[in-house]
């Protein structure tokens, strides 16, 4: 995954977070590290200037599985010996590896029962089988490229507007897929205070879509 899903920033982390409906305080530990452990997130060095895009691609795929773990059960502060062991196994990006839903499921849920440090990895009243399918429903909302890696992610969050994430369009900025208009020059229209339909039918969205950029943006649907 030596490219551009890793090396280019495309968001801040302000806004990623936004975009992926994560608590910032969250994606921000994810991002940085706890005191006790490293960073979970691939995200690139942090410039003097904080508003600078220093998420690339692949943070944002990876963010989206954990947030889908930690709806699964899986404590994300307790998770990096867990990872380790399947980076072992299937490389160094492994939160966004294909063999996640299969064999990692399984690796995570082992080293919960097995490991000292697992201890409170996965909530006692989660099984396998449960996280298994809330993993599986998160990641089928990932496209994946050729190397199984993703190659564009759909933010389920925000249907039913279809918003799509993808390196290789937009300088990966978030789009409304069928329209591939900016969700930021949507909200940017919202701000100025034009009317939703006028927005609508200039940039070839739908009400709904200018709605949803309304909610990400400005925090209401006008």
């Amino acid at each position: 995954m030596d490219d551009i899903r890793t090396r280019t920033g495309l968001l801040n982390q302000s806004d990623a977070a936004r975009f992926l409906g994560i608590p910032q305080q969250t994606f921000n530990h994810w991002a940085r590290g706890y005191e006790r452990g490293r960073p979970l997130l691939h995200v690139l060095p942090q410039p003097i200037e904080h508003r600078m895009a220093t998420v690339p691609f692949v943070a944002m795929a990876e963010a989206y599985v954990l947030d889908a773990l930690r709806a699964a059960g899986v404590k994300p502060r307790k998770i990096r010996p867990a990872l380790e062991r399947l980076q072992r196994e299937f490389g160094q990006y492994v939160l966004v590896a294909p063999e996640l839903a299969t064999d990692g499921i399984d690796v995570l849920w082992d080293f919960s029962k097995t490991s000292p440090e697992g201890e409170g990895l996965i909530e006692g009243t989660t099984g396998q089988r449960v996280i298994r399918e809330i993993v599986t429903d998160y990641l089928q909302y990932i496209v994946r490229a050729e190397d199984g890696y993703p190659a564009m992610l759909r933010l389920r969050h925000w249907a039913p507007s279809k918003i799509v994430v993808d390196p290789l369009r937009s300088f990966g900025q978030p789009i409304f897929e069928e329209s591939r208009t900016r969700v930021s020059d949507v909200a940017a229209m919202v701000r100025a205070g034009e009317d939703f339909e006028v927005i609508a039918d200039e940039l070839g969205v739908t009400v709904e879509d200018v709605r949803t950029a309304a909610r990400i943006f400005v925090g209401h649907a006008a």
